[in-house]
C-alpha cells in the first residue's frame, strides 16, 4: 500500500506549544469580542553548516495560529531577525517588506469557523546559515501582528548552528505473515550530523493487528489513540551518539500478529532525546510506565569524537534520508465484506426510501493506507430519480444524478464487525412491476477484480427491488 503523509499536517503538528506573549497593541482599540489570535510556539530550528552532506541548507519555521473566534481578518505581522542576522541569512516571501532585519508581512486571516482552530500564515521565512558561523552557537526572532478586529499575540523562535540527525535505515517489508506469530523489526541508524546527541529517543507505533510482546522498562505505551494505532511505545534510551555513529535499538523490536491483521504497519521515528518533531507525534496520548528489561543502543560502527556541544534539535535531512520509517507487514489473512438489498412499494409520484448496508465479517481489518475507503456500488431501479441520499452516499460521475452512486464507508480502517448503513430516497416515475435495481461491492459490478483478501463473492451483490 502506498503510503501518504500530509507533510504540512505533522509541521503543523510539530510546533504545537505554549505561546510567549507578544501583544502588539497598535491600531483600533481591541473590543471584548474580538477573537484573540495566538501563535502556537514555532519548533526550535537547526541549520548545517555549508559544507555538510546529506541535509538541506535552509529552513523555513512554520507560522500557526490559534483562534478564539471566526476570522475574515487584513494583518499584519512584524518579525525581528536582528539577533538572528548575526548567524544567519534570512530571506522573506513576496507579501513582506524587510528595513534592517525587521519584516512587515500582509496577511489575511482566514477561518470562518473559528473556535480556537488552526490558522496558517501565508509569510514564509527562510533561514540559512552564514560562512563560519560557530556550530551551537543560538539566535532568536520574535513575531508580534496587529489585526482589523483581532488581537494578535506573537512569540519567539529559536535558531541554532549544527545539530545531531538520525537517518533510519529502512527495514524490509513482509507478507505472507502467520497470524499469531511474533517477528523481529530491525530500528538501525546512523547520526549524520555534525553534533553529538546525549540520549535518544524512539516512538513506535503499530497498527491495528499488531501489539508489542515485551513493555520495556525504560518505554511508556499506549493504546485507543486512534483508528490507526493499535499500540505506541516511547522508549528513553541513554547514551550519547556522536557524529558518525551507526547504532541500532537493542533488542530489536518484536511485535505480535493478531487474529485481525491484514494490511498492518509498524511506525518508527527515532530521534536526540527532546526533539520537536518528535515529541509532537508523541503528544496526546496516555502513557503507562514498562516494568521489564531495559532497551539499549548497540553500536555497529563508532562516531567520531568532537568538541561540538551535544544538540537535541534535528537538522532537516535531504532525498530518501529521515528519521521517520514504516515497515509494511500483510497477514495471510482474510475478511468478508458483504452488502444488504431492501425492498419497497409506491405509486406513481410517490417517493420512498431504501435502506441498505454494507458489513466487513472479518477476521481481519482492513486498513487501506494510502487514503481510500471502501464502500458499494448502487444502481437505481428503472423508473425512478434520487430525491436525496445519506450523507455517505453521492453520484459516481458528477453531473449524472441517474446513477450509478458511490456509498462509501466512514474510515479508511474497516475492522471486523463495522456496519456502514446507507439510504437513497427515490421518487417513482413509473410503475415497472418488479424493478430492480443493486447493490454491490466497489470492486465486484464487472468481476474483473477481486482484492485477495475476500476470496467470496457470494454476499458482494444484493438486489434493490421495488412493486
Amino acid at each position: 500500500m502506498q503510503l501518504r503523509f500530509a507533510r504540512r499536517a505533522v509541521a503543523m503538528a510539530a510546533v504545537l506549544g505554549a505561546s510567549v506573549g507578544l501583544t502588539l497593541s497598535m491600531g483600533a482599540p481591541a473590543r471584548a469580542d474580538d477573537p484573540v489570535v495566538t501563535l502556537q510556539q514555532p519548533a526550535p530550528v537547526a541549520l548545517a553548516p555549508a559544507d555538510m552532506t546529506g541535509v538541506a541548507k535552509t529552513a523555513q519555521p512554520y507560522f500557526d495560529f490559534r483562534t478564539t473566534g471566526p476570522l475574515d481578518n487584513q494583518a499584519t505581522l512584524t518579525i525581528d531577525v536582528t539577533q538572528l542576522a548575526t548567524i544567519a541569512r534570512v530571506t522573506f516571501s513576496d507579501n513582506c517588506t524587510v528595513k534592517q532585519h525587521v519584516a512587515t508581512c500582509n496577511e489575511w486571516l482566514w477561518d470562518p469557523d473559528g473556535s480556537s482552530s488552526t490558522v496558517g500564515a501565508s509569510t514564509q521565512m527562510t533561514i540559512r546559515a552564514l560562512p563560519g558561523a560557530v556550530i551551537g552557537s543560538t539566535a532568536g526572532y520574535t513575531v508580534s501582528g496587529t489585526a482589523d478586529g483581532a488581537t494578535i499575540v506573537g512569540g519567539r523562535g529559536s535558531v541554532e548552528i549544527g545539530g545531531p540527525v538520525y537517518n533510519q535505515a529502512q527495514p524490509k517489508n513482509l507478507t505472507g505473515v502467520a497470524v499469531g506469530s511474533a517477528l523481529t523489526v530491525p530500528v538501525r541508524f546512523t547520526n549524520i550530523g555534525d553534533r553529538p546527541a546525549d540520549s535518544t529517543q524512539v516512538l513506535l507505533m503499530a497498527s491495528p493487528g499488531l501489539s508489542f510482546t515485551k513493555h520495556y522498562a525504560n518505554c511508556m505505551y499506549s493504546t485507543g489513540f486512534s483508528t490507526r494505532e493499535a499500540q505506541a511505545a516511547l522508549c528513553t534510551v541513554p547514551g550519547q551518539v556522536l557524529p558518525g555513529e551507526k547504532a541500532a535499538v537493542s533488542p530489536a523490536p518484536r511485535v505480535r500478529v493478531e487474529s485481525s491483521a491484514y494490511y498492518t504497519y509498524l511506525d518508527a521515528q527515532i530521534a536526540p532525546t527532546g526533539d520537536a518533531g518528535l515529541q509532537s507525534l508523541a503528544a496526546g496520548r496516555q502513557w503507562t510506565q514498562g516494568t521489564g528489561g531495559l532497551l539499549t543502543l548497540k553500536v555497529i560502527t563508532p562516531g567520531i569524537a568532537t568538541d561540538a556541544p551535544s544538540g537535541t534539535v534535528s537538522l532537516p535531512m535531504t532525498g530518501s534520508r529521515g528519521n521517520y520509517r514504516v515497515t509494511s507487514l500483510r497477514a495471510d489473512n482474510t475478511a468478508d465484506f458483504a452488502v444488504t438489498g431492501d425492498s419497497a412499494t409506491a405509486a406513481q409520484g410517490d417517493t420512498v426510501t431504501m435502506n441498505f448496508s454494507m458489513v466487513n465479517n472479518g477476521p481481519a481489518t482492513i486498513f487501506y493506507r494510502s487514503g481510500d475507503t471502501i464502500g458499494a456500488e448502487v444502481d437505481l431501479p428503472p423508473g425512478t430519480h434520487v430525491v436525496s441520499t445519506s450523507a455517505n452516499c453521492r453520484p459516481m460521475r458528477d453531473g449524472r444524478p441517474e446513477g450509478p452512486y458511490d456509498c462509501e464507508g466512514a474510515d479508511i480502517v474497516t475492522p471486523a464487525g463495522t456496519v456502514a448503513h446507507f439510504s437513497i430516497t427515490l421518487q417513482v416515475d413509473e410503475v415497472i412491476a418488479g424493478a430492480q435495481g443493486s447493490v454491490s461491492m466497489e470492486w465486484s459490478p464487472d468481476g474483473s477484480y477481486r482484492p485477495p483478501f475476500d476470496p467470496d463473492a457470494a454476499d458482494d451483490t444484493a438486489v434493490l427491488t421495488l412493486n
